[in-house]
This record gives structure tokens, sequence and C-alpha cells, in this order.
């Protein structure tokens, strides 16, 4: 599965994400990495496997105004619904696709089963199956003021202790 984790520092927002790709039985390391930049975005996906396909064709639209939370929930969601119509991305309520969105030092979290779009009161969020690990990191080193090495130390905690998460670590920030 996954473990793509987000943190916002200063600003700035870093994010990081392993590359396994499993199920029952097996697990493989993705040849492309799930977390991606496309403009001001910085994008990581966790569940179905339609991340190539989100990363090699959606290309949302730059806030236009100071208020991220009205452009995310108004402009931003719209586009990303049209983008789902058109590349047959699962809405329905087994939807199982889930990202995390950076962009102006704000991070949120979608579902496409709900095309909920949520920003939370912490400083980080991890998605996908070893997110459990991935927060356990993130609270503990609450005082280290490097955050490149934070996300890299989430996504490599879920790595050792979930089997269904794999390296490499890929990691992006903007």
């Amino acid at each position: 599965m996954t473990c793509i984790v987000a943190l916002r520092h200063e600003d700035k927002v870093y994010m990081a994400g392993d590359r396994g790709a499993s199920d029952d039985g097996v697990i493989l390391a993705l040849e492309s990495p799930k977390v991606w930049k496309t403009g001001p975005y910085l994008i990581g996906y966790a569940g179905s496997m339609d991340g190539d396909r989100i990363r090699h064709n959606f290309r949302p639209s730059a806030p236009n105004i100071k208020d991220t939370d009205k452009y995310m929930h108004t402009k931003f969601i719209k586009e990303l619904r049209e983008f789902y119509n058109e590349f047959w991305i699962d809405t329905s309520k087994d939807g199982e696709l889930s990202l995390i969105i950076g962009i102006r030092g704000e991070i949120y979290e979608h579902s496409s089963g709900d095309m909920s779009l949520s920003k939370y009161s912490l400083p980080y969020i991890s998605i996908g199956s070893g997110s459990e690990y991935a927060y356990g990191v993130m609270y503990a080193t609450d005082k280290q003021k490097n955050a490149r090495n934070r996300v890299v130390q989430a996504v490599n905690a879920a790595i050792k202790f979930n089997p269904s998460c794999m390296g490499p670590v890929d990691i992006i920030s903007a």
C-alpha cells in the first residue's frame, strides 16, 4: 500500500512518500514516485493505483485569490471533480483514492469516495497503510527543526514496521 507524509514548517510544505505497491501476498516498488509537484502544488496519493494518471494529466489552476481555503473548496475541487469524470477515477462510495495536497504552506487531505477536502489543526498529516507509524514519528520529533528529515524518518518508520510499505523514499517541498 502506501505511506505519504506532509509537514507544514515555516510557510513551506515538505512531503515524502514510499513506492510500495502491494496486494495480499506481494509487494513491489513502483518505478514512479507517489509524490510530485505540479505548478505550485505538491500532491501525494494512496489507495487506488490512479497516481500516474493524475501525475501526467491533472494540471490544476494556480490560486488566483488570497483566500487559499476558499479557492481550494471552490475552484480547485471543481477542477479535480471534472478531471475525475474525464479520466475515470472512481468517485463512488467505494472509491479508495486519497490525496494529500500542499499549496501556499497549507496541507489538505482529499478522498475521492466522498469528494471531501479537509484541513486539520496539526501541522502534519499522513495517509496510507503506514500512517500510524508515521504519526508516531511526527509526534516524537516535534522539537526537531529539520522538516525534511522528519518526513523521511516518518516514511522510513512505516517501511520498517508495515509490510505493505517499501522504499525508496521520495521527498518534495515548496
